[in-house]
């Protein structure tokens, strides 16, 4: 069974390293200190994601953007229009970032400020980027409710605990889009819909 823990506890639990499950806008995810290359491993091992397949960040609310991708006018007017919310922009690495590199993709970022109570307070309180992979098997579908995340981690290698706010409702997964210099891709239709004629 994983543990069940409040906000406070949840955040010293990411201090020391460990693996949380926490709730997002759209489902629950698996995630840790995203600057701590060994839990990073563990979220990696836990949910058996392939090596070089790097993972979305939720950054906190008063971290600058430029910290962890490199920004320009396209991305900082999608950010004005739909953050906080269900909208990830992968876009180049800041050359200065902390994050573990485990959750880049060729040298990209996938980021977002999150919409849900829950996840900006614990990256806020944190003050860095929580990992925020949707928290079940790699191949699995996204989990909602506490029972399905409990016996989807009831064999192998789990999570260590887990800030229970209850079922989720099922919404659409977040939207992807992937910005490089001006040219804008949709990676992941969901929740948010971007023009990419922007």
């Amino acid at each position: 069974m994983i543990e069940k823990v409040a906000l406070a506890e949840a955040v010293e639990r990411l201090r020391r390293g460990e693996v949380l499950v926490y709730p997002t806008e759209t489902s629950y995810a698996l995630g840790c200190d995203a600057t701590n290359d060994a839990a990073v491993a563990r979220v990696f091992a836990i949910k058996g994601r392939p090596e070089g397949k790097g993972t979305p960040l939720i950054i906190p609310a008063d971290v600058s953007l430029d910290t962890f991708i490199l920004t320009n006018q396209k991305i900082n007017d999608l950010v004005a229009a739909h953050w906080p919310g269900p909208l990830n922009i992968v876009a180049k690495r800041a050359p200065q970032s902390l994050v573990s590199e485990r959750c880049e993709t060729d040298g990209t970022q996938s980021v977002r400020q999150s919409s849900s109570a829950v996840a900006s307070e614990l990256a806020r309180l944190l003050g860095r980027p929580l990992v925020a992979t949707s928290a079940n098997r790699s191949g699995n579908q996204s989990l909602y409710s506490i029972t399905d995340i409990e016996q989807e981690f009831a064999n192998g290698a789990a999570p260590d605990a887990i800030v229970d706010v209850g079922d989720l409702p099922v919404v659409p997964a977040s939207t992807t889009i992937k910005i490089i210099d001006d040219q804008l891709e949709i990676v992941r239709r969901g929740a948010i819909e971007v023009r990419t004629n922007l």
